[in-house]
């Protein structure tokens, strides 16, 4: 994956204050993921590789747990280091806490309506079920290497324009302001 931040979402809407985001994560097994990620920032390559770990611990729940590991960023003291891996560690957090208020709201539902941009939910869910049968039960479906990449170039079109409407709308929203008379 490679994302960048949305100027729309902050106060600085300058490119150079933009982030950009690299990321590569790979599922091994049902119950852990490893993802190298680089995050771009004012010049600065910021090496993260995040552990994220969820376990079903009984019928109807799992365990969440995530580490990280942040590179010290040469040229750096250790507390302005320690400084940067707090802030990872403190955003990763509120990403998977809003991760599980969705999954908090869930209902599992068999058969889905989906549209493509869904992905390959199905697939997904077939090579889950390996790991929640007898091994005689497992087929060849369930364990074949299935590989889905996304188009997003529509997806993004929409995104820049909705970017530029908000920036517009912000630009507008401070010019009346600052008309105001005191």
């Amino acid at each position: 994956m490679n994302s960048q931040s949305r100027p729309d979402m902050t106060r600085t809407a300058a490119p150079s204050e933009q982030s950009v985001l690299r990321s590569e994560a790979a599922y091994y097994g049902p119950s852990y993921m490893i993802n190298p990620l680089t995050t771009s920032y004012r010049g600065l390559d910021i090496e993260v590789i995040l552990v994220n770990c969820h376990y079903p611990v009984t019928r109807n729940d799992f365990r969440l747990q995530f580490g990280l590991m942040v590179k010290k960023i040469e040229g750096l003291d250790d507390a302005t280091s320690f400084a940067v891996a707090q802030k990872f560690t403190t955003m990763f957090a509120e990403g998977f806490m809003q991760d599980v208020w969705i999954w908090r709201n869930k209902t599992p539902i068999q058969n889905p309506l989906l549209c493509e941009e869904d992905g390959p939910v199905y697939q997904l869910r077939r090579w889950y079920e390996q790991f929640y049968v007898d091994v005689a039960d497992i087929t060849p479906e369930m364990t074949d290497r299935f590989e889905y990449e996304v188009d997003t170039s529509y997806s993004r079109v929409n995104w820049e324009r909705e970017v530029a409407e908000n920036l517009a709308r912000r630009a507008t929203e401070e010019q009346e302001g600052s008309a105001t008379p005191a």
